[in-house]
């Protein structure tokens, strides 16, 4: 996006949003893949244990790197104790302490989904997660009829995901949707497009135009891609890209920076090396941190009385999602 602003000169609509749209698609694919893992999950623990696999040991790789990055470069910056071990816990933004990198405000966000999502298999409500999904999605859209600073407490709108929920679920929708397409019944539940339906009336009340226009097409951007309607998405270095994503969405809001802080050089060729540096430090991470840690802790499952299943599409790259639930309803997986 600030390689576009560059290029262009502008960008039709606030540098709070440029940075938050990308966020919102990362939120759908969430929706989509917690849908896989949530069916399969017997336990509230099983889900926590595969939330925390997956989430955490990057996370702190990249966060003490951050930190080191920080403390050895980053004139001006400072990082205390507390700060530190509320962002190593992830739950800075519960308690208002600074986020070590900007973007690890939609982890808390990440956080509270999976706690939503823990508490219904653990009360074991999955069977009625359709009255839920429609009980959320309208407080949600009633909600974007309040002005900022709203009479919502804090703790709820947190708790509930309220600034965000309509992209998870919209996510959970398009799931459901895909999975009924690959059962080959020939109906569509309708049910789950008013969910749809719900979640876009929810950008359009919440949004500037501008912005809700984007969303449309993030939106039909998402769906298209899961009905494998556009091919191009599953060239090499997309899915490449896709299977360090995680990584590089942690750490690329601090490299990039730092370093185009100590050139002195064109904007453009800024941005190039601090997109080639962000690059390499999530392709380390991704593959000395990342991919061991979670092999390893996925086969201590066994141990932990859950069985072994087929590895699910962790990186939240949606060719590999597709293909994977399609290995799962042909029993391939």
């Amino acid at each position: 996006m600030e390689l576009i602003a560059y290029l262009f000169g502008y960008f039709p609509i606030h540098e709070f949003y440029i940075g938050e749209i990308a966020v919102y698609l990362f939120f759908m694919i969430s929706g989509f893949v917690i849908s896989i893992t949530a069916l399969n999950c017997t336990t509230m623990g099983e889900f926590a244990y595969r939330r925390f696999s997956r989430l955490y040991p990057v996370y702190w790789g990249g966060l003490i790197f951050m930190a080191l990055t920080i403390m050895l470069f980053g004139a001006g910056r400072a990082i205390s104790v507390t700060q530190m071990l509320f962002n190593l816990m992830m739950l800075h933004e519960y308690v208002h302490a600074r986020h070590i990198a900007a973007v690890f405000w939609s982890l808390t966000v990440e956080l509270s989904f999976y706690f939503l999502v823990a508490c219904v298999i653990g009360l074991g409500l999955m069977p009625y997660r359709r009255p839920l999904l429609l009980a959320w999605s309208l407080l949600i859209f009633l909600y974007g009829f309040y002005s900022i600073p709203n009479p919502i407490p804090w703790p709820v709108v947190k708790l509930l995901v309220l600034n965000h929920r309509q992209f998870f679920i919209y996510g959970i929708a398009v799931y459901e949707l895909w999975k009924a397409k690959q059962a080959e019944t020939g109906v569509t539940d309708r049910f789950y497009l008013l969910l749809i339906a719900i979640s876009i009336a929810s950008c359009m009340v919440r949004y500037p135009a501008v912005v809700f226009i984007i969303l449309i097409g993030i939106h039909a951007l998402f769906y298209l891609a899961v009905m494998k309607k556009l091919a191009f998405l599953r060239n090499r270095l997309l899915v490449y890209l896709g299977g360090i994503s995680y990584a590089l969405y942690l750490e690329h809001s601090i490299i990039g920076p730092i370093l185009m802080d100590h050139l002195a050089l064109p904007r453009a060729v800024e941005i190039v090396a601090a997109s080639i540096a962000a690059l390499l430090a999530a392709l380390a991470l991704t593959s000395l941190i990342e991919r061991p840690a979670l092999g390893w802790l996925r086969r201590q499952l066994p141990r932990l009385g859950h069985a072994t299943r087929a590895a699910q599409p962790e990186q939240l790259t949606l060719h590999r999602t597709v293909d994977y639930c399609a290995a799962r309803n042909t029993g391939a997986a």
